[in-house]
């Protein structure tokens, strides 16, 4: 569900994304935030964080941000998690911010909740803690319930009365149509003052343009054009964003099982585009067209039955302006996915060079994991110099199995 309504009609909205966009200029913003919308939802958050980073956030549904709610309630803790029983179900509301911006925010089955912490077990942390009512974490060991080393806690606090129904709602964190919002931000509108600004330096050069021509002296044409030893690099990064890829790619997993009367057994993404091999539970094939025409996906069919195909669009990212070293880039990326995949599961299989610059073939697998870890394995790829080439996933009862191919690339 995107959203909580509480009794008094007011919607506290989960977005379907979140993300911190850096060092993009307006149109290249702007252009990015549109596409996002288009996949995530129409009403957005878009806040300045810094100079350079806007955190935004994406939902199909108008309404109030909860987890930045819950965190301003709180008083803006840098590490935070807040559990809250709800009344008469079997679910509960979590909110974890990180490093002062919400990493997740929703309402959870009680007994999913501790998977969703596990992976703060191997971070550093200093987590202030407020849970009510009979939720399965605890201050020290207890059978059932999930607890974190003492030096990951800041604080530790059983309240008497639930938060969720006192939230106050907030016109700061509340999600308005992309077009408003990006009105509001000066973000792709015209900029009549830096137009005129650019019209004086423009006439500023064609002033001194005129000078230098009356005064000139004939130079030798040049050679040889520079060519950027580089350039492969930079053209192979210009691509999608490799954690995009992944978590959309993830959130297109659980929408294929939502299939009536079909199970989805296999999954192969390449390229933006994803294959998904199908099998009937008994079910008639025009429940499958049915699902595929109202999901935009094409139904085809082999000697080896049916599979779906459906384009996933992500727009570019913006080319590099610094080379990183690639074992420095491996040795990262290894720190990061061994914090969701404990084990070996990365395998950098091969190393070549080329002229200025080196790639890696790399390959992440994992075994009888949930979508919301493949997530979590594709935020591990954020503004890393990665490009995703593909990913084969089988499931089984709904876990998956299977790997990531990448390739890494650094001098």
């Amino acid at each position: 569900m995107p959203y909580i309504n509480r009794s008094d009609g007011e919607r506290f909205i989960i977005p379907s994304y979140r993300d911190v966009l850096t060092g993009r200029k307006p149109p290249i913003l702007k252009r990015e935030v549109l596409l996002l919308a288009e996949n995530y939802g129409n009403y957005i958050y878009l806040q300045k964080k810094t100079t350079a980073q806007y955190e935004v956030a994406f939902s199909p549904e108008p309404g109030t941000l909860l987890g930045e709610t819950v965190w301003y309630y709180f008083k803006r803790p840098r590490d935070l998690i807040y559990c809250e029983k709800i009344p008469n179900t079997t679910e509960a509301i979590l909110v974890i911010v990180k490093s002062g911006s919400v990493y997740l925010d929703g309402s959870f089955s009680i007994d999913s909740i501790p998977d969703e912490l596990v992976v703060f077990q191997t971070q550093e942390n200093n987590f202030e803690i407020y849970l009510y009512g009979d939720v399965p974490i605890s201050e020290i060991l207890e059978d059932g319930k999930f607890s974190f080393e003492s030096s990951s806690v800041k604080s530790f606090t059983y309240l008497d009365k639930p938060v969720f129904p006192q939230l106050p709602v907030l016109k700061n964190f509340q999600l308005q149509p992309v077009d408003m919002v990006l009105q509001s931000q000066g973000i792709g509108v015209f900029p009549v003052k830096q137009v005129l600004l650019g019209l004086f330096f423009l006439i500023f050069l064609w002033i001194g343009w005129k000078y230098v021509l009356s005064h000139k002296e004939e130079l030798p044409q040049p050679i040889v054009t520079a060519i950027n030893p580089y350039q492969g690099l930079v053209v192979q990064l210009s691509s999608p964003d490799p954690s995009l890829e992944v978590q959309k790619f993830a959130n297109l997993i659980i929408t294929f099982l939502s299939i009536p009367g079909w199970d989805p057994v296999n999954f192969v993404y390449s390229s933006g585009n994803i294959n998904v091999k199908v099998v009937s539970r008994g079910m008639r094939t025009n429940v499958l067209m049915n699902w595929a025409k109202n999901n935009n996906a094409t139904i085809n069919i082999s000697q080896n039955g049916y599979s779906l195909s459906k384009s996933i669009l992500i727009g570019t990212r913006v080319p590099p302006t610094e080379i990183y070293d690639l074992k420095e880039v491996i040795g990262n990326l290894i720190d990061k996915i061994s914090y969701v995949l404990p084990g070996n599961a990365l395998k950098v299989e091969s190393i070549v060079p080329k002229n200025k610059f080196k790639e890696a073939s790399i390959s992440i697998s994992f075994n009888e994991i949930t979508p919301t870890t493949l997530a979590l394995i594709g935020e591990q790829l954020k503004k890393l110099p990665l490009v995703l080439l593909d990913a084969n996933v089988t499931i089984y009862n709904d876990n998956l199995t299977g790997n990531l191919q990448l390739k890494a690339l650094g001098k």
